[in-house]
């Protein structure tokens, strides 16, 4: 005999209200970015971007790096072309007003919440994990930096699309209909030229499959919907790899990895996920940048290492464990490690130590568990009354610290106080607000955060090129000669290092090394209006007219205003 369909459990009428509710709140909790400025990372990719500011570059986004907008980038190694492409049309709309660019980021993020309860909804089949588990996506303070830093927009286009595309999927083969299937490759397309987390589409599909397998009475592995999904995603990931590959270059890690071995790096890695995993049930220190005192490079033999190997290993045994009595539990489980993989430091280095903007899509999973065991605890006949007090709680405790954390995303300025109370040591932080107070006209206060910045790493060439303009400002130009030398011996291609050293030539009367020192940023900048005008100004001190002539004439036909000040 067939078994029986659970009918579907009736609900309040007034519950339906969550559905626009959740995605409300989701916008409340983010009113303070909006109106919040540029930051961070925004500055380069939106603000400064020449791609951005036309929709002339629209085939060139398509055909370029990640970072190709910035002259001396050295991460060639990301493709986010959808990504830039919404920056882009956002501006020829808008123009260059950062509210506008943080209201469509914080509604982006409402959305992903209303179609987070959707896939819940159907996957799952569970109203009370959908209303909570919705919640909690909302207004958890981990999400703060993807959300309120505009370039967190990768992160949000991404989660969006995944979720499309495993709607997809799950509508394409109960219904059959074409539609779902149109719509599951535009959503693996969009996901994959947002983020690089689109690329594991192909997998997450394979563990929604594990999830209908071991929740179901019968799976059919022979169903031809099912084969033609995966064809068409994998089709779709390994062109757009090969789109990727031909437009990409080298990645850039973060500069402390270069010195530390594979074993150590996995090592820490592993500790970091632990972390991360304490982040999201108690986010109590939450930082934009983590240094080593917060981030210790550690060995397998580290106590911290080994606790964190038996938690991890123990969220993976009970995902195995639970599959068939809790498999929402075993997919939240994995969902959360497959999509923290590729960015976790473990596989690879990637361009930071520990990083929150990067558990956006991988918190859906963990978010999942943690809601799940709410109502666990709920529907034991002990737990309800702890059950609520504890999400009570817990919801009142992530509103008010999203709310606050959103604050401290207002400016660059505002971001720096924030971030050297949890990480001080931090040698980007103490260098932004050394250039923070800079524009204040507090030379002296920003020149002891340059050199506390350099303090902390060396080998940081921001802080090294800020460091020796400050010194050089303060007339301390041997020393920012020296200095500046050295930010260009390891880092050749920045160009800020090129046009102060030619400056502190110039104040030391030194003509033969300014000449030298133009002649190497000719070769490598010669469409840089400011490198060719510092390098006529070498060339005419070193009574070489006709050709200072030359490069003037030329750095004015780049930029017609070069000079004027």
């Amino acid at each position: 005999m067939a078994k029986k369909k659970k009918a579907t459990p009736k609900h309040p009428t007034w519950t339906k209200h969550f559905w626009w509710l959740v995605p409300l709140i989701a916008i409340i909790v983010y009113i303070p970015s909006f109106n919040a400025d540029f930051t961070l990372d925004d500055v380069l990719i939106v603000e400064e971007n020449s791609y951005v500011r036309s929709v002339d570059k629209l085939p060139e986004i398509w055909t370029s790096h990640y970072w190709a907008g910035k002259v001396d980038a050295t991460d060639k190694g990301l493709y986010r072309p959808l990504t830039l492409t919404s920056y882009n049309l956002q501006y020829a709309l808008s123009g260059m007003h950062p509210a506008a660019y943080h209201i469509v980021n914080i509604l982006l993020h409402a959305l992903v919440c209303l179609v987070l309860m959707w896939f819940i909804h159907l996957l799952f089949t569970d109203y009370t994990l959908t209303i909570l588990s919705g919640i909690l996506f909302a207004i958890h303070p981990i999400h703060t930096e993807a959300v309120s830093g505009i370039v967190g927009r990768a992160e949000i286009m991404a989660a969006l699309f995944i979720l499309l595309a495993m709607i997809s999927h799950h509508q394409w083969i109960r219904s059959g209909k074409l539609k779902w299937l149109g719509l599951l490759m535009l959503t693996t397309t969009a996901a994959i030229t947002s983020k690089e987390h689109g690329f594991l589409i192909p997998a997450i599909i394979g563990l929604q499959e594990l999830y209908y397998f071991f929740s179901a009475d019968k799976y059919n592995f022979k169903d031809p919907r099912k084969w033609t999904s995966y064809l068409v995603i994998i089709f779709l990931a390994v062109a757009w790899w090969g789109i990727r590959s031909s437009v990409t270059g080298p990645t850039a890690s973060h500069e402390m990895w270069a010195s530390v071995s594979t074993a150590d790096r996995m090592a820490t890695a592993l500790r970091t996920t632990a972390e991360y995993l304490g982040m999201h049930i108690l986010p109590l220190r939450l930082s934009a940048d983590y240094w080593l005192q917060e981030v210790p490079i550690v060995g397998f033999t580290n106590g911290a290492v080994l606790l964190s190997i038996a938690i991890l290993l123990g969220m993976l045994v009970s995902a195995f464990l639970v599959r068939r009595r809790w498999p929402i539990i075993s997919w939240g489980v994995l969902f959360f490690f497959l999509m923290l993989l590729p960015v976790s430091n473990f596989l690879f280095a990637a361009g930071f130590l520990k990083a929150e903007r990067i558990l956006y899509i991988p918190s859906i999973g963990f978010i999942i568990v943690m809601a799940v065991l709410l109502i666990k605890l709920y529907e034991w006949p002990k737990g309800r009354l702890p059950a609520m007090i504890l999400t009570s709680l817990l919801i009142i405790f992530f509103i008010g610290k999203t709310i606050t954390r959103a604050a401290d995303w207002k400016n660059n300025y505002t971001l720096s106080v924030a971030t050297l109370k949890t990480s001080p040591f931090s040698p980007r932080f103490n260098n932004m607000m050394g250039l923070e107070l800079k524009a204040r006209k507090q030379g002296k206060e920003a020149m002891v955060y340059f050199e506390k910045a350099v303090q902390s790493n060396p080998n940081h060439v921001p802080a090294l090129v800020n460091l020796g303009l400050a010194y050089k400002n303060a007339d301390r130009n041997q020393e920012a000669a020296d200095i500046l030398e050295k930010a260009l011996s390891l880092n050749p291609t920045t160009l800020a290092t090129y046009v102060n050293l030619m400056s502190v030539y110039r104040a030391l009367d030194d003509n033969p090394k300014n000449l030298k020192v133009a002649q190497k940023a000719l070769a490598r900048y010669p469409q840089s209006a400011p490198i060719v005008w510092n390098a006529a100004n070498a060339y005419q001190l070193m009574g070489d007219m006709e050709k200072a002539n030359a490069l003037r004439a030329q750095a004015k036909a780049i930029d017609p205003n070069i000079g004027s000040n």
